[in-house]
Order: structure tokens, then C-alpha cells, then sequence
């Protein structure tokens, strides 16, 4: 396993590079353990449906910010590591999987390691952090893959996520990820399946639940018009969609109606009171503005009668 080290000096040049790779802040969506991203978006953004972001997103943003306070944290805590700020990329080409490790730690009695960095508000570290019964820190699967494959990447011994808890002060949690060399061949396993996939024109199933809102943002089509008279579960959806629809039209006509009786009910006043509910009509102005352009693919569906089958 030949690993390349990439300097970057642009989050642009560093964006283009790990274009071409599956990275260690994705892999866990392959094996279903990512908590945002699932393997079909992850097909959609690599073989160029979606396209990932030039600029910051907040979450990007106060990662960026907090991360040297997050070392600065970890150097007082460990006085005896000697810790560098990383921005360099780590990549196999061969298997066309890469990594950013936040840092690259030399540890006097485990050697070399690394410790991802993780801003978290302490609500949320409480809730998703710490098991319920015990109360002891308790690390998101797709987080420990994530340093798990910055580790393996970086030829590092050991591995820890930095959780910087975030609240009217902050504190700093390290939680040691132990490399375990059967879930460095599982995720390798998988990158390697996935560029299978791809370069077989092949897409990830997709969680339909999960995925529906990126379905609908794909982009590109092929012009042309396709034969699912083979689909024997296609009907079936598609009928208990048009009664779905039929439903949701009949609730939407029925609590127009609703609101337009309580309307009336309240004439011009600017609310009422009644026991166990506030109704409130306030007069409010909606400033003018503009929708920016976007491409989207609507899916309209048209129920065929038989007679028209028939002609």
C-alpha cells in the first residue's frame, strides 16, 4: 500500500483532490454508519449528480474556528504529546481512498497517532454522546471510523476523537478509538465495492426515507423515455400513491374550509381566546424578494384511463 502526502495551500486545490477519492469524513456511509450522508448521496456527489460545496457551511466554519482551541486544549491535557496542526492529504491511490487527519501526534509511549477534532454544544454531546443507562461518553460509530481510516492512512499506531464541548465554557473530551485491523479491511472492502459500483454503472440502494429530498435535487436526465411494464411492484406504488394524493387533497380542501368558518367566527379581530386554545389573525406584511435560478427534476405522474390503453 503506497500512501501519497499532498500539500494544499487553497481549500479549493484540497476540494479537487479529494474529488477523486472516497474520504475518511464519507467512508462510514458506505457500511451505514454515516449520521448525515448514505451511501447513494455519497454515489450522487462522486460521480458528479450533486456537487460538494466551495464554501463554508456554518458547521465547516466553527470547526475551522474552534479547532485551535481544541489543540490548545489538548496540549495542556497532554503536555508530553507533541501535536501538529495537519492540513495535508493523505491518499492511496490505488484504492482511491483518502484523509485529512485535524492532527498528527507523537505520543512518548504509544508513538505516532492522531486525534480528530470534533466542536459539539454540550445539549447535543449529552443526548448523542453518553449512553443513556451510565452516563459515560459513548463515540458516534461514523466519527470513530472516520480517525479509524485517518489512522490507517497516516500509518498512525493510535488513534482518539477530541470532543470540544461547547457551552458557556469549554472543555475538552479525548476518547481513545482502538484500530482494529478487521474494520480496516471491512471499510476497504467496501470503498472497493463502491468503485466497483461505479465504474459498472451500478448506484447504491437507496434509503428512500433518507434519500427523497436528494432524489429530487439530482441532476441531468438522459432524454429519453424508458419501458417498467416488467415492474410488477411499480404499479402497486403508484396506486397507493394516487389514493395518498387523493387524501392529502381532500385534508388540504377540508381544513381550508375549517379555517375559513373559524375566520369568520373572529371577524376583524386580532385573535381570540377560548379554553385550551389561542387563535391569533394578526395583520403581517411579506417583504417582496427574488427566488434564485435552480434546476430541479418535478416529478409529475398521470394516471392512464383504458380507453386511452385501448387506442
Amino acid at each position: 500500500m503506497k500512501i501519497t502526502r499532498i500539500p494544499f495551500t487553497t481549500r479549493e486545490a484540497w476540494l479537487a483532490a479529494r474529488a477523486q477519492d472516497v474520504t475518511a469524513s464519507t467512508v462510514a456511509s458506505l457500511v451505514g454508519a454515516h449520521p448525515f450522508m448514505s451511501a447513494y448521496e455519497l454515489h450522487a456527489l462522486k460521480t458528479g449528480r450533486i456537487s460538494e460545496l466551495a464554501e463554508e457551511t456554518g458547521p465547516i466554519r466553527r470547526g475551522r474556528l474552534l479547532e485551535p482551541v481544541a489543540i490548545e486544549l489538548m496540549r495542556e491535557q497532554k503536555p508530553e504529546w507533541r501535536i501538529q496542526s495537519n492540513r495535508d492529504y493523505f491518499r492511496d491511490p490505488a484504492a482511491r481512498l483518502g484523509a485529512t487527519p485535524d492532527t498528527i501526534v507523537e505520543c512518548p509511549h504509544f508513538g505516532l497517532g492522531t486525534v480528530q477534532v470534533k466542536s459539539v454544544e454540550r445539549s447535543i454531546f449529552s443526548r448523542n454522546w453518553r449512553e443513556v443507562d451510565t452516563g459515560e461518553v459513548e463515540l458516534p460509530v461514523g466519527y470513530a471510523l472516520q480517525v479509524i481510516t485517518e489512522a490507517h492512512l497516516l500509518g498512525a499506531k493510535w488513534a482518539a476523537v477530541g470532543a470540544l464541548v461547547v457551552s458557556h465554557d469549554v472543555t475538552l473530551e479525548i476518547i481513545e478509538v482502538p484500530i482494529h485491523a478487521g474494520v480496516i479491511d471491512t471499510l476497504r472492502r467496501a470503498v472497493a465495492e463502491f468503485w466497483a459500483t461505479v465504474a459498472a454503472g451500478g448506484v447504491p440502494e437507496p434509503d428512500w426515507k433518507r434519500d427523497a429530498s436528494l432524489a429530487a435535487r439530482l441532476q441531468g436526465d438522459t432524454g429519453q423515455t424508458i419501458d417498467l411494464s416488467s415492474d410488477n411492484a411499480l404499479p402497486e406504488l403508484l396506486d397507493e400513491r394516487d389514493a395518498t394524493k387523493a387524501r392529502m387533497k381532500a385534508d388540504d380542501e377540508r381544513c381550508k374550509a375549517i379555517d375559513a368558518e373559524i375566520r369568520a367566527k373572529v371577524g376583524f379581530a386580532a385573535g381570540a381566546t377560548l379554553p385550551g386554545w389561542k387563535i391569533s389573525l394578526k395583520t403581517q406584511e411579506t417583504k417582496a424578494y427574488e427566488v434564485a435560478a435552480r434546476v430541479t427534476r418535478p416529478i409529475r405522474i398521470t394516471r392512464i384511463k383504458q380507453k386511452d390503453l385501448a387506442a
